[in-house]
């Protein structure tokens, strides 16, 4: 029995290269890295590597503003200072998403700094509503699986895919089963323990991951005892990442988000059954798009208030990032359709750099007490 359920998710959240380097000791197998989000980590999988997100959201820069703009977020400054400081040298790969101007450009930089390193762009459709998108993407994934097998000397076909699809599903439902506990205020579940077990899960072999799972406490009963106002997030990642730390303490209850290691990423399985490319094809183009996508404005924001309302959250809060074009470019229309809505909204811009938390504190506080006092 594990004296505390709770520990393999926090050390591998605090020291996740660590735990990866030591896995690759152990088996002799491939490490990738990816930026966040969206990277399909099943495609890593079945190529036998194991695949480890790099989040820059929380590092001390110091080099990196020699090589990129220092008007860069944190997430991609931070994951470029681990690269130059040597932390990465666990990786045999990288994997960087095109989903904004930032990762683009992110990946030609990486890729003229770490030549040595297997470096991926993978080229994720921009126009998610467009005709061609599904086989674009599809081809793209063909294109990504191929270029995986090669880096790892795998010959894994489209049964060893189907399996790692299937491990997947299997694990983010257990992850909908933990994010249901922690809304449900089941005692000790709470919103910074939830986090760290689905940030594990992005760093963690799944397979370790799932049983590590088993030991929580899925009979703990409810905990009445403080009054939760209940939240909606928009955002892009948990930056700082002390944010659901202080929401925990201001009796502020998250029970919806779009974080990119959030509800967002657990809430579509892929399924079992028929070709596993189109299923990972499917799940993607069905998520909650993210913020740098581009869908037709009207279906954007009907979509969003929809499931603000269906969370029967009491407001929401947008996690911008600091320097995230992206992020500010969907908040006013988002912003203005909650308002008619007459759904409370707080815009939180936060960062790694320059953003005090104490200053988000007060912000928070302020808010909670005029939505506290909606509540019955």
């Amino acid at each position: 029995m594990i004296e505390d359920p709770w520990k393999p998710f926090q050390e591998t959240v605090q020291a996740p290269l660590d735990r990866a380097r030591a896995w690759k000791e152990k088996t002799g197998r491939k490490v990738v890295g990816h930026i966040l989000p969206d990277v399909p980590e099943e495609i890593i999988h079945a190529a036998g590597a194991l695949p480890v997100a790099i989040e820059g959201a929380g590092a001390q820069v110091s080099q990196a503003a020699t090589y990129i703009p220092g008007y860069t977020c944190s997430h991609a400054m931070g994951a470029f200072e681990l690269g130059i400081s040597g932390d990465l040298d666990v990786l045999d790969g990288m994997v960087i998403p095109y989903v904004c101007d930032t990762t683009r450009n992110l990946f030609h930089i990486w890729d003229q700094c770490f030549p040595k390193m297997n470096n991926e762009f993978l080229r994720l459709p921009k126009r998610l509503d467009y005709a061609g998108a599904r086989d674009y993407l599809y081809a793209e994934f063909v294109r990504f699986f191929e270029a995986m097998r090669k880096l790892t000397g795998s010959d894994a076909g489209t049964e060893k895919l189907a399996a790692s699809v299937s491990l997947y599903d299997s694990s983010r439902e257990r992850l909908r089963q933990a994010y249901r506990m922690q809304i449900e205020g089941r005692a000790g579940w709470t919103m910074e323990r939830v986090h760290a077990v689905f940030a594990a899960a992005f760093r963690a072999p799944r397979e370790d991951h799932l049983a590590w799972m088993e030991a929580l406490p899925w009979n703990a009963e409810r905990d009445d005892s403080v009054t939760r106002v209940p939240l909606y997030v928009r955002g892009k990642v948990w930056d700082p990442p002390d944010l659901l730390g202080l929401m925990d303490q201001l009796g502020l209850l998250v029970v919806g988000d779009e974080i990119i290691t959030g509800h967002r990423s657990v809430e579509l399985d892929a399924g079992s059954g028929g070709d596993a490319l189109e299923a990972l094809v499917q799940r993607h183009l069905n998520t909650v798009a993210y913020t740098g996508y581009h869908l037709e404005p009207g279906r954007l924001v009907r979509s969003f208030v929809g499931r603000v309302t269906a969370s029967q959250a009491k407001g929401v809060i947008f996690v911008n990032p600091k320097f995230c074009e992206a992020a500010a470019f969907d908040t006013p229309d988002l912003q203005k359709a909650l308002d008619a809505a007459s759904i409370p909204n707080l815009i939180l811009e936060t960062s790694a750099r320059g953003v005090s938390l104490s200053q988000i504190r007060l912000r928070l506080e302020a808010f909670r007490e005029m939505l506290a006092g909606d509540l019955p």
